[in-house]
């Protein structure tokens, strides 16, 4: 055989191999797809509910505790939610996806300050919702602002979840057949639908950000009966709309579902109701030493303020916790001690954005909403509010009808991360009637605590809840005062 005839057979043996080794893929893809869209066993759901974390029921956030990463810098204001999940490959993804925005923000400050001075901020929250019996989305909800800025960047970044294969889904996989057309289609009708949008879903702008291409449906999540599509601001229609989405209820698109979307897991390991015990009365203030007021800002926290409640417990000492609304669910019995050790839960916000920086219907929303899923853990409603950076303008004052709590001695731990500054930044400062500042987010805040209390103790200081603060002081809290410390 002569070389041109080896080089063909050659080739056609490769070829045939590749034909093979496609077909193959081809049927272990389809195979996959179809195990995806059926129910698990019994044991492989029993695997999963032992692993996955459920908070207290919320609509938006059915799956995962709340992680949070936070600063206390008003120039660069850092503020990220995301869920730990409980499935290892999962939340290493997830932390990917956060470290990648954290990354292209620090990338966009650095320019924005290499052409002159700019603050920014960031604020990341997120949404969870849990499909069938293996599937799971995570919503991103992410504002980027500047002070060079006319508008911050707000945009959605999506994750869908095979909790079974711990692997990212595309739309292509959950989906299938001509399923883009379905979709613009069925788009351009539940748009048309709404009296919101009338007059607009005609135009080219419409036509063009929802016609059959890839591109227009790379943001989507899988909610209880529901494919929910969203459009970047811009995309649909003008910027005044913000960023649409649209449900498109399972029913609508039974021909093209590749998942399962029935046998919801039921949330078993969800901690149980159980009946609080009221916190004893605290012990009489003796008037003749000082008093101080320590507050501890951006829980609960899993692993830090369990610890510190355990601090303060062994030296007598009550103090006000500043909750973030959004964490209160996922560490529901971290809030609850809390309350039965007799310590004050004060409000943070919801998600710790710069208050000064919001509409007075989103300052509002941010106070009221906070309340709203602590009174659901504990019976008392909070009194005073604790506004992020300590930022308040007049709009904050007038619209929140609380005690705006602030601080006399700010200890910085959430920046030096070191126990001796943390103590430093206490001890040889500290004078009848100071608010001291701290957060109980960092091992090191816990241990400098446990150096401080007993040299304050040592040197007469008493230790109570900022409303108690005030009141030994003989100041009535006004809603919309700002108070740094024990002084009218």
């Amino acid at each position: 055989m002569n070389q041109i005839g080896q080089t063909v057979k050659k080739t056609g043996f490769l070829l045939g191999c590749a034909a093979v080794f496609v077909a193959a893929m081809l049927f272990f893809s389809a195979s996959a797809q179809q195990d995806r869209a059926q129910p698990l066993s019994v044991e492989d759901k029993q695997v999963l509910l032992q692993n996955l974390h459920f908070p207290s029921p919320s609509k938006e956030q059915q799956v995962g505790v709340t992680e949070s990463i936070l600063n206390n810098d008003p120039d660069n204001a850092v503020s990220v939610h995301y869920p730990v999940l409980g499935i290892q490959k999962v939340d290493e993804q997830i932390r990917a996806q956060v470290d990648s925005l954290l990354q292209e923000y620090q990338k966009q400050l650095k320019e924005e300050q290499d052409r002159g001075r700019a603050t920014g901020s960031l604020l990341v929250d997120y949404e969870s919702y849990l499909a069938g019996d293996r599937t799971v989305s995570v919503v991103f909800h992410v504002e980027i602002d500047f002070s060079t800025l006319a508008h911050p960047d707000v945009f959605v970044r999506t994750m869908t979840f095979d909790l079974k294969d711990e692997k990212e889904l595309t739309l292509h996989e959950a989906l299938k057949g001509n399923y883009l057309q379905a979709l613009a289609d069925l788009t351009r009708k539940h748009f048309r639908e709404n009296s919101s949008y009338a007059g607009l879903t005609e135009d080219e702008q419409f036509m063009r950000g929802t016609a059959p291409e890839d591109e227009n449906y790379q943001s989507f999540a899988l909610t209880d009966d529901a494919l929910r599509l969203y459009f970047q601001k811009y995309q649909l229609f003008a910027g005044s709309y913000g960023m649409p989405y649209v449900d498109i209820p399972y029913a609508e698109l039974k021909a093209y579902l590749n998942v399962n979307t029935t046998e919801k897991l039921a949330a078993a390991n969800a901690a149980p109701e159980r009946e609080l015990e009221e916190p004893a009365a605290p012990a009489a203030i003796d008037k003749s030493r000082p008093v101080v007021a320590l507050s501890f800002d951006d829980g609960p926290n899993a692993k830090v303020t369990p610890r510190i409640l355990d601090i303060l417990k062994q030296n007598n000492a009550r103090a006000t916790f500043f909750v973030l609304g959004n964490r209160v669910d996922s560490y529901a019995s971290i809030l609850q001690r809390e309350y039965e050790e007799g310590h004050e839960i004060g409000n943070h916000s919801y998600n710790h954005p710069s208050l000064t920086k919001l509409s007075v219907k989103d300052i509002t929303y941010q106070v009221n909403e906070t309340d709203s899923r602590i009174s659901q853990l504990v019976p008392v409603v909070p009194t005073l509010l604790r506004p992020p950076y300590g930022a308040v303008n007049d709009a904050v004052k007038t619209s929140v009808q609380k005690p705006l709590a602030l601080w006399s001695i700010d200890t910085l731990d959430w920046k030096t991360r070191n126990k001796d500054a943390v103590v430093k930044e206490v001890i040889g400062k500290v004078k009848d009637g100071d608010i001291i500042l701290m957060h109980d987010m960092y091992s090191t805040t816990a241990d400098a605590l446990e150096v401080i209390l007993p040299e304050l103790s040592r040197q007469g200081y008493q230790f109570v809840t900022v409303s108690e603060l005030l009141a030994e002081k003989e100041i009535t809290p006004v809603a919309g005062k700002v108070y740094r410390q024990g002084k009218s």
